[in-house]
Order: C-alpha cells, then structure tokens, then sequence
C-alpha cells in the first residue's frame, strides 16, 4: 500500500503529474491513499497546480477533467485510490469563515474514480477497562473500547468532514439509487444555488478521524483529519485485496461500484452514522455557513458509513463465490 501526503507538492508534483508518473511506473501498489488536495474549482490557483496547469493550456475546469481521466487509467490498471475528503467542512478550506454563496468541493476527493473518505468521531466513549487485551500504545493514554460513532465535530475534533457534490463530474450511475435517496429524504440541505445536485456526491465511506494515537520519532502522539482516516480505509481495503488476489490473483481495482453494491445488498458492511454535519470549518461555525447533514444511507458526510471488515469480507466471499 502506498500513502501519498503533502511531501507530493512540496517536491514540485501536483495532481496530474503524481497521476501521470504513477500511471506509467511498471509496479505499483494495489493499494493508493491520498492525504492531500485542494478546492475543486481552484486546482490552476494552488502553487504547483498552477505550473501544471500553464503547461497543459487549461484552466481548473479542464484541468479536473484531465487528471479524472488519469484516475480512471489507473483504476483500469487494478489500483484501488483512496483520497481523503477534507478537513473543512463542506463550505472548504478557501471559504474558512462562509464569506462565499457556494460550497466549495474538494478535488481530489470530488472525483468520481476515487474513493473519498470522510471522518467519524467517538461520543460516550466506554473507557478501555473493558478492552481484553489493550494495545501497548495505550498505556497512559485514555483508549476508547466502546461508544457512539458520529461524524467528526468542530466540538471536539476541532474541524469538519468534507463533502459535498462535484461541480465538474456528474453522478456516476453506481451511486445514482444511493445519492438520489439522500437528496428526496426530506433531510435539511443547504440553497439549491449553493451546490450541483448532480454531481458526483462524496465521500464515498468514512472511519474514525479524531484522536488517534500514532507513534512517532516523538513518541505516542494524537492525530486527527480526513488525512487520518483514509489511510485506515485503505488498509482495510489492503487486506481485503491480500485475500481475494490470494484466491482469484485478480485486484479488486477501482473499489466504488463494488462499495455501493455492498451497500445496498448487505448494509451490515457499513456502520451507517446518522447524527453530525458539516456545517463548520476548519475556522468554526459562522452563523453564514452551510452543509450538509448526516441521515440514513449514504450522505454527503460520511458516505455509506464506516467499514465492518468481516462483514465486508464476507460479502465478498458470497460474491465471488468463494469457498473456505
């Protein structure tokens, strides 16, 4: 598995050309997880994205359009790309105090050939008392075992998960059912002016986002963003791919289609989170900011929710027909 963080632009690359040179090395993981990204409708205005766009001739616009085209090459090649949705709220980190009349996706998660990961917090967390064997890494930290999975919260992760709907690409037809239920659910959403309904919505999945201890030259330390969670996907999805190359040496490549298939044929993959938002940002909670809600089934907050390894596994197994 390959995680890809902000050292990708600091190193002169942007999205195109990670693509680009991602595509045209002869082995690559199975596996990719992005931790970085910017406004969708932005991209020609970011530092390194600026170069590449004056090189290709196009504006941001034309430039989304050409790097969602290199992702889909790379899903065809049975890469499964993961990208984390942002750590601002719908209203994005361009927009941090909601002075804008429109939300802001953030691209790459806005893509519809990747898989965008948003981010889950724990509320009522039962102490780690009732952990039978707890991890080393919690001695003298306060580990949770239990409690009530709800979108990641200003309140207490001190950002918001992104989401939202694509400006440039439309909904794909393997979240048409799902997206379709959110918007006719009669959920809160914000003015029809602010967001294009039909776009591709995001993200796609979501995992636990908020306080996460991690080990580094320092140290156990805390950690927290959709830059967090979506590696934790990924190495979920990463032993999913062990075990079904093991049995059918076929990757399971570009993941979405089989996602929201799972989603809808067996909701117990998927722990669907109900309660948060995001309506704030990075900055707070301005009375002017806008967002979305989390609801029943897929929402442009958490997804279809946050993965049930086994169960996921096991509908894999059904699926492909595999026999233990």
């Amino acid at each position: 598995m390959l995680r890809v963080g902000f050292g990708s632009k600091k190193n002169g690359v942007w999205l195109y050309g990670w693509a680009m040179h991602f595509y045209g090395t002869t082995d690559v993981p199975n596996v990719a997880s992005i931790s970085y990204g910017w406004n969708e409708e932005d991209q020609c205005e970011v530092g390194i994205g600026s170069v590449e766009c004056t090189q290709l001739g196009v504006n941001s616009t034309q430039y989304v359009a050409r790097v969602n085209t290199e992702f889909q090459k790379i899903g065809l090649r049975g890469v499964s790309l993961l990208s984390a949705s942002g750590d601002s709220g719908a209203n994005g980190r361009t927009d941090p105090f909601c002075t804008e009349n429109h939300l802001n996706p953030p691209y790459p998660g806005a893509s519809p050939f990747i898989t965008a990961v948003g981010a889950t917090q724990i509320t009522t967390a039962s102490g780690q008392a009732n952990l039978p064997n707890p991890p080393s890494g919690c001695n003298g930290q306060s580990c949770a075992s239990g409690g009530t999975e709800t979108a990641v919260s200003f309140a207490q992760a001190h950002f918001a998960s992104g989401g939202g709907f694509s400006v440039v690409a439309p909904r794909p037809d393997y979240q048409s059912a799902a997206v379709s239920a959110y918007l006719a659910s009669g959920v809160a959403l914000p003015p029809a002016s602010y967001y294009n309904a039909a776009g591709r919505g995001f993200p796609d999945i979501a995992a636990f986002g908020s306080a996460i201890l991690i080990y580094d030259v320092y140290g156990i330390d805390t950690v927290g963003g959709t830059s967090a969670s979506c590696p934790i996907v990924a190495g979920i999805v990463a032993l999913l791919n062990d075990y079904v190359i093991t049995k059918t040496s076929k990757p399971l490549g570009f993941l979405n289609p089989l996602l929201y298939q799972m989603a809808a044929a067996h909701p117990a993959a998927f722990t669907d989170i109900t309660v948060g938002d995001n309506i704030c940002t990075e900055g707070g909670c301005s009375s002017a900011c806008k967002g979305y809600r989390a609801a029943k089934g897929w929402d442009p907050v958490t997804g279809l929710g946050s993965p049930v390894y086994t169960e996921m596994l096991a509908y894999i197994q059904t699926t492909l027909n595999i026999q233990e």
